[in-house]
Parts: structure tokens; sequence; C-alpha cells
């Protein structure tokens, strides 16, 4: 079974608890995969290099 994961991501934080004018995307993910693939994933579905960026979730 696979599990929808939203994603928002180039935003902005307001007041430390809103976060406003963002992208969204999705991924679906099986229920068993590793942490280190589940960053890859996103780092896939957003484009992001890892070898450039560093991704923190």
């Amino acid at each position: 079974m696979n599990i929808s994961i939203l994603l928002r991501y180039s935003g902005i934080w307001e007041s430390g608890v809103s976060y406003e004018r963002y992208k969204s995307d999705g991924i679906a993910v099986g229920q068993t995969i590793s942490f280190v693939n589940f960053k890859s994933a996103i780092a896939t579905e957003l484009e992001i290099d890892e070898m450039r960026k560093n991704l923190k979730i």
C-alpha cells in the first residue's frame, strides 16, 4: 500500500506558524521506505541536486 505525501516548498514563514506563498506537489511512497530513500524521492520530485544542496526535513 502506498502513502500519499503532500510537499509544500519555496514559501516563507510568517509569524513562525503560518507558511505562505508556497508551491505544492506530492509523491506516493511505500509504507516500508527508508528515511534515506524518502529524502531521495523528495529531492527527485522537486529536482533538487542532493550533491549540491542539503535537504532538511
